[in-house]
């Protein structure tokens, strides 16, 4: 079995593109998307439409929740929510918070499955910098996976392959935005360090084991950044162009 694993287009059409046309080439048996779907200076509801056209298995991220909520306190929910139709916000509705798959060898989440969609399952970033927590920090964050092997996770834009025990944690990293910075309760920033689109696939090989390959696709990322700079984002714009903060 060969998954594509899609994660935090947060809007950016253009890069959203240009991984769709590279996992062609890997004729993926299935495509799965964890969120974070169309939340962002660039073209929230052309890369809502073309996620929604993916027909895949497809989960909520914060994002998602916030659009639902009325929380307008990012300023990507604030741009993309009056760009949505009631099409795209019904579909968002109907979207699942984890998903079980490959008759439950395999979890879909967007921040872990234990802790919700705000969760960071493998990163601390207690020092400010996202760094691979420890095993005992993670396995709670694992808790209700069942017999799962495979974990796919998103939400912290950095692209890590993580093996527990007999269950491999895959991170795809982000396909629109690979950098951001967090003003929360732990002040931190994340930086991928390129500015490329990233996504996963993942196969199940001989004993059922899984192997990971990340993948960063380029793109017209300028153009990109022009779009996030034009809707008033200039940091945003120098994230999409650079992958640092």
């Amino acid at each position: 079995m060969r998954i594509a694993v899609l994660a935090d287009a947060h809007g950016n059409l253009l890069a959203l593109q240009a991984v769709l046309a590279d996992l062609r080439a890997a004729s993926p048996d299935l495509i799965v998307n964890l969120g974070d779907l169309a939340t962002g200076p660039f073209d929230p509801a052309g890369s809502a439409d073309a996620q929604m056209a993916l027909g895949c298995p497809t989960v909520a991220g914060n994002h998602e929740r916030n659009l639902l909520e009325g929380d307008d306190t990012s300023s990507s929910v604030a741009f993309a929510r009056p760009l949505l139709s009631t099409a795209h916000l019904r579909w968002i509705e109907s979207l699942p918070e984890t998903l079980q798959l490959a008759d439950g060898d395999v979890i879909a989440c967007h921040g872990s499955p234990a802790g919700g969609d705000l969760d960071y399952l493998l990163e601390d970033v207690s020092s400010g910098r996202p760094v691979l927590a420890s095993e005992n920090a993670i396995r709670p964050r694992l808790q209700g996976i069942g017999p799962a092997t495979l974990v796919l996770c998103g939400h912290t834009h950095m692209p890590r392959v993580v093996q527990l025990g007999p269950v491999l944690v895959v991170n795809p990293g982000s396909i629109g935005m690979p950098a951001y910075t967090d003003d929360g309760a732990v002040p931190h920033a994340v930086e991928t360090g390129a500015p490329h689109a990233r996504y996963a696939v993942v196969t199940r090989g001989p004993r059922n084991a899984w192997s990971a390959e990340l993948r960063a696709v380029a793109y017209d990322w300028d153009r990109a950044a022009r779009q996030a700079a034009t809707h008033g984002q200039p940091a945003v714009a120098r994230w999409t162009a650079t992958g640092r903060t």
